[in-house]
């Protein structure tokens, strides 16, 4: 279906289908799910990275060059370890101006699949802070269910979001301005269509 020929600011006058705007959301949530599985191979790269060193220290080959290289991009000054704090961290926890968990991570710039805090937090199951995105895990074997996926913030995008301005996959969200299948609030539809003009196509034109 093609987008609406209209201004912005009128889409919420059009009829809504929920149907589209959950497909629509799942698409984004595709993108986002690369954007993820980039960010584990970063994760695992220094582990791997400190495996390979370990195993060449053992046959009693000479690293120096290795060293060298991997100081020289810098990578020594980054901290990943199972708990970690640092300017820019890896880890199972972390915590840093840029922190990427797996399982929790804190900082200006926070990510994690599972649980995550900060400026700017991207999550999967939950996210809280002035931007927060958590898209949820599928419930295997059932259509269109989904478990997990909160986020609270000033701007919020989850299955289940709760901020100011909240984009929510599900009725349960909350917001002050709120785009969802529950409500469409025209300070919410504005903002979200203008960053992901592809939710336009859930306002269908008047025959």
């Amino acid at each position: 279906m093609s987008e609406i020929g209209t201004k912005t600011e009128d889409l919420h006058n059009y009829p809504f289908e929920a149907s589209i705007f959950r497909n629509t959301f799942n698409g984004y949530v595709g993108k986002y799910n690369i954007f993820f599985f980039i960010l584990l191979f970063i994760i695992f790269s220094p582990f791997i990275a400190y495996g390979i060193v370990w195993y060449l220290e053992l046959t009693g080959l000479d690293i120096t060059g290795f060293l060298n290289i991997w100081h020289a991009l810098g990578l020594s000054n980054i901290s990943y370890e199972l708990i970690s704090a640092g300017m820019i961290s890896f880890g199972n926890l972390s915590c840093g101006v840029v922190s990427i968990g797996l399982w929790g991570s804190c900082g200006v710039i926070s990510i994690s699949p599972m649980s995550s805090i900060g400026f700017i937090s991207l999550g999967s199951s939950y996210a809280c802070g002035l931007i927060a995105i958590a898209t949820g895990h599928k419930k295997p074997f059932v259509a269109d269910e989904y478990i997990h996926g909160k986020a609270l913030g000033l701007i919020a995008i989850a299955r289940h979001a709760r901020g100011v301005y909240a984009l929510s996959y599900g009725g349960e969200g909350e917001g002050t301005y709120q785009f969802s299948p529950k409500r469409q609030d025209p300070e919410a539809v504005m903002l979200f269509t203008q960053q992901f003009r592809k939710f336009k196509r859930a306002f269908v034109p008047l025959s």
